[in-house]
């Protein structure tokens, strides 16, 4: 086997999936990771809510970024999605803020796409 596929057979086996218990909600959830393609999406997607020097606009619109990343963030037990991308709305008008918020810290943390888990990433 190449070195080539021995690292893809290491991707594939990663941990890619973390259960998570959600205040208010009986059913657990699982956040999953995402792929580099999902995460390419996901950073395009939140273009259109970005001002000229670069930074993220969400007045108004914190909700929907909110969902589109629970969206690629949240799986089943095997780390498949559960939500296609137009779910969005589906996803804003049924979880409460409260959920959507402690989600989407959570698949930010779990996806290291925040500067703490960046910050944590380098320390291990």
């Amino acid at each position: 086997m190449s070195y080539k596929d021995r690292l893809l057979q290491a991707a594939r086996a990663a941990a890619k999936v973390q259960q998570v218990t959600v205040p208010d909600m009986d059913e657990p959830v699982y956040l999953r990771r995402m792929t580099g393609t999902e995460r390419d999406r996901y950073e395009a997607a939140m273009a259109e809510f970005r001002d000229k020097t670069g930074r993220v606009d969400a007045m108004g619109n914190t909700n929907k970024i909110t969902a589109r990343l629970l969206v690629v963030g949240l799986g089943d037990e095997e780390g498949n999605r559960v939500f296609d991308d137009e779910d969005v709305d589906v996803i804003r008008q049924t979880f409460t803020w409260a959920a959507m918020d402690f989600l989407s810290g959570a698949v930010l943390r779990f996806n290291r796409l925040n500067a703490d888990a960046a910050l944590d990433a380098a320390k291990n």
